[in-house]
């Protein structure tokens, strides 16, 4: 993933939600937004982000992230968020996003999901979280994932 400047801007995004809705930093800040960016997309947790269109489409991903989904990075932009979970997990993703709408962020959040290839997994002790952008407008959501696992484990 290139460090252009759509990179980095939806980076300073992700970073600065997660420390408005948390309280804490996700990763080591060095004050250069670029720097911060590849430290994001570096980090060994899985970082992922959809835009607020009226059926998401993701449009940030790390390494980490890639990897729990079978794919590039490059890949997973521009497919639909709700596509990352299997056809059986959507109500537990609709209640999902219904806490979000109230609360701004969630901790502790388990699900299934779904790779590029079909392998079902869970994710455990995920952060998920809204975004704002610089001026202050909703920009999407953003989910940390802490672990992931094979279904029936």
């Amino acid at each position: 993933m290139t460090a252009d400047h759509r990179f980095v801007t939806r980076a300073t995004v992700i970073l600065e939600s997660f420390r408005r809705c948390v309280g804490s930093e996700l990763i080591d800040r060095s004050g250069d937004a670029a720097e911060d960016a590849r430290r994001l997309f570096d980090l060994p947790l899985a970082v992922l982000a959809h835009d607020t269109a009226p059926q998401p489409l993701l449009d940030w991903a790390n390494q980490a992230a890639a990897r729990a989904f079978d794919a590039t990075p490059e890949s997973l932009l521009g497919k639909l968020s709700s596509a990352t979970a299997p056809p059986d997990a959507t109500a537990d993703r609709h209640q999902l996003f219904e806490i979000l709408a109230r609360r701004g962020f969630v901790t502790g959040y388990s699900g299934v999901r779904i790779s590029l290839t079909g392998r079902r997994f869970i994710i455990d002790d995920v952060t998920v979280f809204a975004l704002v952008d610089e001026a202050g407008r909703p920009a999407g959501h953003a989910a940390v994932i802490r672990e992931t696992r094979p279904v029936g484990l």
